[in-house]
């Protein structure tokens, strides 16, 4: 067996979103500023392992019933679970098409072209005789792109392209190592047979959606979205398409999961999680919200009104909370506003009005959270009813469909992420129980053929890519016909600063190019 630290994982995890954050602050933020927020970060890192080491005492007693806190920080696992841990990520790294060795469907167009424009312009991009500016969720590149450019520099520039794929390859197989072995603490499974069932239930892990497609018959392309303009996206539907927002978020959902009571820091685990994309982002809010109620009425009871809010500010209000709202908050929150498709895209409701004003829209509504995830979660509620986790995940997958951010239907498919992830770790947690345990057996197994249901979805991912890789003959499939998003076949709008004379940040906290006056 291998003893395996807690402790040791969240460190590793919060170091694996912060090293990006302190790349783009170095790279695209003007050194009066960066130099100071990337110590101010480091220092917040500091003092998350320095709290680490100390058990949560400000507030006693405060975490929720099903809490997945534990008072011991050493785990183990055998030799050949870590090694299904780690064949697992290789595996479902490569059948996503990241790096390109697999199928890579349409979305890597946008994803490769934004890629190549880190590789072959100078940090921030500007893109030459054009006001416009590179401006999207860039984090998950910047370190597959230092190191290609590191390579192109050493080697020459034919290598530029492949090394830093292989760099963003490896990137995502870290990425999963470690979420794999923080899912795996959290549901205690050591033995060979019970990692590979939690193994298998995360990354085939989805809404029944085949029920439905049977239902219309209708199997073409993602049959996720069966409701219009409803969807939840699968595990590996989100690593598939858009990997660079869902690991970032699985990992940080992860994290929190690890530690929920240590509401010290809250604010820089969500921060950390911030760069790689917005709407996880406000999908893991949910959580800090609702754990920061349950913890001050608890307070209230015991210390009354002006004792609770006391030591809920005191516990909230910690150097590395404070220190990552200073030095994150400030730039990210900036340059995204300076993207065009952002800054004119307010959240909105108008999706609840839209489904309430029809009763026909309003119960495909209800089916698509009883399909998505509320049977799921009235099995699971069998023992998770009063855990207030669980009650903050029914929140956040119920308003996820009707809010809405621009004129697609992005945020409900990203803003859900964290949620999913939560409800996935309570389905395995409850399956591993009901084997080791022979706990709520009968509910077990309805929940094992709810889950066999969804897996449908990533089935049909996967199905896709190998079917593409048969018909093209090779494996080697880079979806890559854009080369920059300035490409007019691109979708340019949702990536870039249309005018950086304009833009708050790209006036006054951006480096500037060497156009740039």
């Amino acid at each position: 067996m291998i003893r395996l630290s807690r402790r040791t994982l969240r460190a590793l995890a919060l170091l694996t979103l912060l090293v990006p954050t302190a790349a783009f602050l170095l790279t695209w933020v003007r050194p009066l500023v960066s130099v100071p927020s990337v110590m101010a970060v480091a220092a917040a890192f500091v003092l998350y392992i320095r709290a680490d080491r100390r058990p949560v005492r400000a507030l006693p007693d405060q975490a929720p019933s099903e809490s997945f806190d534990c008072g011991e920080d050493a785990f183990s696992v055998s030799r050949l679970s870590l090694c299904a841990v780690i064949a697992c990520a290789l595996l479902w790294t490569f059948f996503s098409g990241i790096g390109g060795m697999f199928y890579q469907n349409e979305d890597h167009y946008g994803r490769n072209a934004i890629f190549h424009d880190l590789l072959n312009n100078a940090w921030p991009v500007y893109f030459d005789g054009t006001t416009c500016a590179l401006t999207y969720y860039i984090a998950y590149w910047l370190v597959p792109a230092l190191f290609g450019k590191a390579a192109a520099a050493l080697l020459g520039a034919d290598v530029l392209w492949g090394a830093a794929n292989a760099a963003l390859f490896a990137e995502t197989v870290w990425f999963l190592v470690l979420i794999f072995l923080l899912l795996l603490s959290l549901v205690r499974a050591k033995s060979l047979p019970t990692v590979c069932l939690a193994l298998l239930c995360f990354v085939m892990f989805s809404g029944m959606d085949g029920l439905m497609a049977a239902y219309q018959d209708d199997w073409n392309n993602q049959i996720e979205w069966w409701a219009g303009m409803y969807q939840f996206s699968s595990h590996t539907t989100c690593l598939f398409w858009v990997y660079n927002q869902s690991t970032p978020a699985w990992l940080a959902t992860l994290l929190l999961l690890s530690k929920p009571s240590d509401i010290g820091s809250f604010a820089l685990i969500g921060l950390a999680a911030l760069p790689f994309s917005p709407m996880p982002f406000l999908g893991l809010f949910v959580y800090f919200v609702a754990l920061a109620l349950v913890m001050l009425i608890r307070l209230i009871r015991s210390h009354g009104v002006r004792g609770g809010m006391g030591r809920i500010l005191r516990a909230c209000l910690t150097g590395r909370n404070l220190l990552a709202c200073l030095a994150i908050a400030p730039s990210f929150l900036l340059y995204f506003a300076a993207n065009r498709a952002s800054s004119d895209a307010p959240l909105r409701a108008d999706v609840l009005v839209y489904s309430l004003a029809d009763p026909k829209r309003f119960m495909r509504l209800v089916l698509f959270w009883l399909i998505e995830f509320g049977a799921l979660s009235l099995v699971l509620g069998v023992r998770y009813r009063r855990d207030p986790l669980f009650l903050a995940t029914q929140f956040a997958l119920l308003i996820s469909p009707v809010l809405q951010i621009g004129y697609k239907f992005d945020f409900s498919m990203r803003f859900s992420i964290p949620g999913l992830t939560v409800l996935s770790v309570y389905a395995i947690r409850f399956l591993l129980d009901a084997v080791t345990r022979r706990e709520n057996r009968y509910a077990a197994c309805v929940l094992s053929l709810l889950l066999l249901i969804g897996s449908i979805t990533p089935l049909l991912e996967f199905e896709r890519g190998a079917y593409k890789v048969m018909l093209a003959g090779t494996n080697f499939m880079y979806s890559d016909p854009y080369g920059t998003v300035m490409n007019p076949d691109a979708d340019t709008f949702n990536f870039v600063c249309e005018d950086v004379t304009v833009s708050v940040f790209y006036r006054h906290l951006a480096r500037k190019g060497p156009s740039q006056p």
